[in-house]
């Protein structure tokens, strides 16, 4: 979901920047994302080395940490780092992917010189990487698909012809839930192909924009969804940091670390942590941001 929603809206606002100025600021897009991602990740980062060397520097999941670190620092890890056992900071190869999503397509995206081109390179790229996932487990985080398939909607929804097809289809107000259901059922099934998945996700984000009174808004626009989505970055890098420190703190009075107490705790302190780093720390890159960002 993270992947569909992601290539949906970074594809949405640079057609939008396209077609109001004629162009795509390359300079400024790289500007707000590195000012979104790099200063809260290398602070993270920052913090596992300093607890990784003082606490797992003599065994194998930390020296692996350490030969695994030019990858976390360059944004490489999906592509040569593999979950082998217990792999620390494994869970940095979404935003891996994600990074090489922000570096290459906008300039694919000028290259092509027309949305419906770029269309049919994600079509192609889409087939090519569910072949792949296909073929073998390796290019399950190389190429995320759904992140694809999302930027495909939003051509799809850019142009007039191509978004009244996509409404026909998702425009209904049972759509968002109809699309909901179909994502559980291909994610809980073991025999259909990632692809499913993926294109299921996709639907489900049509169906949320295409039209917004669907019967899931008052769910998805109520004040903990809107909290949750501001400071979900925060939670995304910080929740094993605080998962590790709730199951130490519980061991140490008595409680079962792997009880749903430890699931309680986690989400709490995740939630805490990742505020007051967005209050205090992300708030500050974020206001640097706004002065690359196109009036729209």
């Amino acid at each position: 979901m993270f992947f569909s929603i992601s290539g949906f809206l970074i594809t949405t606002l640079l057609l939008r920047e396209w077609r109001k100025g004629g162009a795509i600021d390359l300079k400024a897009f790289y500007l707000r994302r590195t000012l979104r991602i790099f200063p809260l990740y290398y602070t993270v980062i920052l913090i596992y080395v300093v607890l990784v060397y003082a606490l797992e520097r003599h065994s194998a999941a930390g020296q692996a940490f350490f030969v695994n670190l030019p990858y976390f620092l360059s944004y490489t890890s999906n592509l040569f780092v593999a979950l082998d056992g217990r792999t620390i900071f494994y869970f940095a190869w979404s935003l891996a992917a994600e990074e090489q999503f922000y570096l290459i397509w906008p300039a694919v995206l000028l290259l092509c010189r027309a949305p419906a081109r770029a269309a049919w390179v994600l079509v192609a790229v889409a087939i090519l990487a569910t072949v792949g996932q296909v073929m073998g487990a390796y290019f399950a985080h190389k190429v995320p698909v759904a992140i694809v398939i999302g930027s495909l909607l939003a051509i799809l929804l850019d142009r007039e012809g191509t978004f009244r097809l996509v409404a026909a289809v998702l425009g209904g107000r049972w759509a968002a839930p109809a699309a909901l259901v179909l994502v559980v059922a291909c994610a809980s099934s073991s025999s259909l192909p990632p692809a499913c998945l993926h294109t299921a996700l996709a639907m489900f984000v049509g169906a949320c924009v295409v039209r917004e009174d669907h019967l899931l808004s008052t769910l998805l626009t109520n004040r903990w969804a809107r909290y949750i989505g501001e400071i979900s970055y925060g939670m995304y890098l910080l929740h094993m940091l605080c998962k590790n420190l709730a199951a130490k703190s519980l061991g140490a009075v008595g409680v079962d670390p792997d009880s749903a107490a430890l699931f309680a705790a986690t989400v709490v302190l995740t939630t805490v942590l990742a505020r007051l780093s967005f209050k205090h720390y992300e708030s500050y890159f974020l206001k640097l941001k706004e002065r690359y960002t196109v009036d729209r």
